[in-house]
């Protein structure tokens, strides 16, 4: 039998997404820090940035992206700068929004580079901060201990993160409730019949889970 793996997660819902938008944009309030400028860090930045443009009444909203390759593309497996910013922020007061800093390595290179672009001001901004991270943001919503380190499932990635996390469960042949026992047993979230099947079907379609009678085993 295969290793078994087994980590903390937590399926982050929308209302805890909009208290902790609330909470970050009433920390900028409090210093009255007004962005003229919002930068999302994509992809994890991109839905709070606008949700923060909302609050915020701000117009203006662009995008950074920064990727984690594998050891295999990347020796040091830092991340990189893989959409560069593509418009004038001088003299802007900007703030840079992510979902979370877990290593730090994402935020610290697009605050590098949108420095070179010379805006007025420049914060930083994340709803969720564990604090092993290399950087601490100016302004978030939780602080995460580094002892109760967590793998956030946020809704925007859902289902990207259940079609990684399904197969863990499949060190043997397994039924959808047995599925569903083992994404509570190993990674400590409840997720609805409803969720595993349509994610059992994007699997299969990508050839990476097959079906014997009731149980499904990973393909291969």
């Amino acid at each position: 039998m295969e290793k078994v793996e087994s980590f903390k997660c937590k399926l982050v819902t929308w209302e805890e997404i909009a208290q902790w938008t609330e909470k970050v944009c009433q920390s900028l309030d409090r210093d009255h820090n007004k962005p003229t400028v919002i930068i999302g860090l994509t992809r994890g930045g991109w839905v709070p940035a606008r949700l923060l443009c909302d609050h915020l009444k701000v117009k203006k909203l662009y995008a950074v992206k920064t990727e984690h390759w594998g050891v295999t593309a990347n020796q040091d497996g830092k991340a990189l700068l893989t959409q560069e910013l593509n418009t004038s922020i001088a003299n802007e007061n900007v703030i840079i929004v992510d979902d979370i800093t877990d290593t730090g390595e994402s935020l610290t290179l697009a605050l590098g580079h949108i420095k070179e672009h010379k805006p007025k001001s420049l914060k930083s901004v994340t709803l969720l901060h564990i604090d092993h991270s290399k950087i601490e943001p100016d302004y978030f919503a939780v602080r995460v201990p580094k002892e109760d380190w967590t793998w956030f499932i946020f809704p925007w990635n859902v289902h990207e993160d259940l079609r990684t996390l399904l197969p863990k469960t499949l060190y043997e042949p397994k039924d959808i409730a047995g599925i569903q026992a083992g994404f509570r047993d190993q990674f400590q979230i409840d997720v609805s019949e409803y969720m595993v099947r349509d994610t059992l079907a994007n699997l299969e379609s990508d050839g990476r889970v097959v079906k014997k009678g009731k149980n499904w085993s990973k393909a291969g």
